[in-house]
């Protein structure tokens, strides 16, 4: 039986450097469609996809100082791997866990305003080129800028597409 589920631990890698105690939140990116209105000869219209929107994911991390800027060594444009791991409990008991694996490139760091007894916050955003996300050894989301692999729900929509123009 499916019931809640509540996150317990959350652990980041950034370029190789882990970032356990510096995670304030992760936002991983959007699914969303581009569609187009179809109507041909109808009186209720139908919308189809014509592709997808452009990946971004975002992680906000505290107290970000020189070895997680060092380890970045990155500017602008230039690919970043990102890993994020969650684990928790559901309300039966049942453990479970996700993998987020982005890679892209960095495409904004922002500083929140720096007030006195504040904690420093970095944002970062990255552009992403892929994106896997892994739910108990499941692969749920694979998308593949590059390969053209989008598997969305355990559900390939570009297998058809793929195999007729003998990519695999």
């Amino acid at each position: 039986m499916f019931t809640n589920r509540v996150r317990q631990a959350m652990t980041a890698t950034l370029q190789g450097l882990p970032l356990m105690a510096t995670i304030d939140d992760f936002d991983p990116p959007p699914i969303e469609f581009d569609v187009e209105e179809m109507k041909g000869g109808r009186f209720i219209a139908e919308e189809m996809a014509t592709g997808m929107k452009a990946l971004t994911a975002k992680i906000t991390l505290q107290g970000v100082g020189l070895p997680i800027f060092t380890a970045l060594g990155v500017a602008g444009g230039d690919m970043v791997l990102l890993t994020v791991q969650e684990a928790g409990e559901d309300q039966d008991g049942n453990e479970w866990w996700a993998y987020h694996i982005c890679a892209g490139k960095l495409k904004k760091q922002e500083d929140k305003q720096l007030k006195m007894g504040d904690k420093p916050v970095t944002t970062l955003e990255i552009s992403l080129r892929s994106y896997t996300r892994t739910e108990n050894g499941v692969p749920v989301i694979s998308i593949d800028t590059r390969t053209q692999v989008c598997i969305i729900n355990g559900v390939d929509y570009l297998k058809g597409a793929r195999r007729l123009t003998l990519q695999s």
